[in-house]
């Protein structure tokens, strides 16, 4: 699974290389008064300000707990080139090669560079800047594989100042993973390159390391290297998390996952999408209480948005033995019209009404099921509901009217037999006999429609 975008800030970051009168007190009362009205009303309309970033603590993982920086504390001694500059013949060239690119003109700029390369083949310095803005023009044409051609001439000439070498070390590491298909392979051997001599490296160097080893779906390598840049930065980017909880997912370690899942929503509590995917990952490690706290908790931050979310709370709510909770979550999404308006939703919604003992409401909602279904299954519930109330002419209702409705596929004994007790408990044994006697028929109900026809005949004395 491919969990990381390609950057597309990387080539903008390339080719920004390149280049009263006095009134009454009364009136400006009046004024005054009006305005600060005014500006009451638009704060009324204004969306309220997002939260304040507060960064959670870090937390480490089995794969993170030995995560080291990468680069240098300090430069070493000595590292510092040599200073050069450009002959004047050179420089004008330059300058001519720029205004042409400048003016899209790709071809004249290159053909003036071409004739700069020739002219300075003993001047290393001019030749390298000749090599790099060569690359940069191929940059602009689109032609990134010749740009990256030529980058790297300048970077093995190694007589750039270091700032500027490492600086295009990095652009052309951004380059292998921005063009199609992409290298990271290649990405990944220039940023350890460039590691070796950056002093200090920031969070955005980790970050690029760690994105082309997902590329290439290295999970391993790119763990460190995103746990360091969400060390480093004050405010990380939720999608650095995005890619180490990938990563340790891909991995199997969903306990992992689930630690720096939690790290991102303390860090972004505002992404519905964390809240959800944490409960999840609990799931996943069998936390069921925390998967149901977390996505109670998103709910009641109106965080979700889909019935099968919905649905999913109901659920988990159910298995933890919270009947009403499950089937009023379920009503609520009805109510919203985020959880559609079926016969599933209703059957679920009256099941849990039912094993809350809450029966007047399970009745309705499988009222509104049966009336989405062709089959009689959900009027053979309220029948049943019926019989535990000891309503028994609403009982028998229901039971004839499941049983003329029909589909109930190896419920029809039971049903027959339920209604043959409702039946004579109504008052009305002979009905109740004949009732039974079908589903005496039945195998799964011969036994006992069986024994209650012979205490219908003994009671009734028939």
């Amino acid at each position: 699974m491919n969990y990381t975008k390609k950057k597309t800030n990387v080539l903008i970051s390339l080719m920004f290389i390149i280049s009263s009168s006095l009134v009454g007190f009364t009136t400006a009362t009046i004024a005054a008064d009006a305005d600060k009205k005014e500006g009451e009303a638009g704060a009324e309309n204004k969306p309220p300000p997002p939260p304040p970033f507060i960064k959670a603590p870090v937390v480490h993982t089995q794969y993170t707990k030995n995560c080291k920086p990468l680069g240098l504390a300090v430069a070493p001694k000595g590292a510092k080139r040599r200073t050069y500059a450009l002959k004047p013949a050179s420089f004008r060239r330059m300058e001519r090669a720029a205004e042409a690119m400048s003016a899209e003109n790709f071809e004249e700029s290159l053909t003036v560079l071409r004739e700069l390369e020739s002219k300075v083949q003993d001047r290393p310095y001019d030749l390298a800047k000749a090599h790099e803005y060569m690359g940069y023009v191929y940059l602009s044409k689109g032609e990134y594989e010749t740009a990256i051609k030529y980058f790297r001439m300048v970077i093995d000439e190694k007589i750039l100042p270091v700032r500027n070498e490492q600086s295009l070390i990095r652009n052309v590491a951004g380059l292998y993973l921005a063009i199609e298909p992409a290298q990271p392979e290649k990405a990944m051997e220039i940023i350890r390159r460039w590691f070796k001599t950056a002093v200090k490296p920031k969070a955005n160097d980790y970050v690029l390391l760690g994105q082309a080893a997902v590329l290439g779906k290295l999970y391993d390598e790119a763990i460190c290297p995103m746990r360091m840049a969400i060390t480093l930065a004050a405010r990380p980017k939720n999608s650095w998390f995005d890619i180490i909880v990938a990563a340790h997912y891909e991995k199997q370690d969903f306990v992992g996952a689930a630690t720096l899942a939690k790290e991102r929503l303390l860090s972004f509590p505002e992404n519905a999408k964390y809240w959800r995917q944490l409960s999840g990952l609990y799931n996943k490690n069998e936390r069921y209480m925390d998967a149901l706290v977390i996505l109670e908790l998103a709910y009641k931050q109106n965080m979700l948005k889909k019935g099968t979310e919905y649905r999913n709370l109901a659920s988990m709510y159910a298995l933890k033995d919270m009947p009403y909770k499950a089937a009023a979550v379920i009503e609520a999404g009805l109510k919203k019209g985020i959880v559609k308006d079926n016969e599933k939703s209703w059957k679920q919604a009256g099941g849990s009404w039912q094993v809350a003992r809450e029966n007047k409401k399970a009745i309705s909602a499988y009222t509104k099921a049966g009336n989405h279904s062709e089959n009689g299954l959900n009027e053979m519930r309220i029948g049943v509901l019926y019989s535990e109330q000891e309503s028994w002419s609403n009982a028998v209702k229901f039971f004839r009217k499941a049983l003329s409705k029909g589909g109930l596929k190896k419920s029809v004994g039971r049903v027959h037999m339920n209604m043959g007790i409702a039946l004579f408990n109504s008052g009305n044994p002979k009905d109740a006999l004949d009732s039974l006697r079908k589903s005496q028929k039945f195998p799964a109900t011969k036994r006992n429609a069986s024994q209650w026809i012979n205490y219908v005949k003994d009671a009734a004395k028939l």
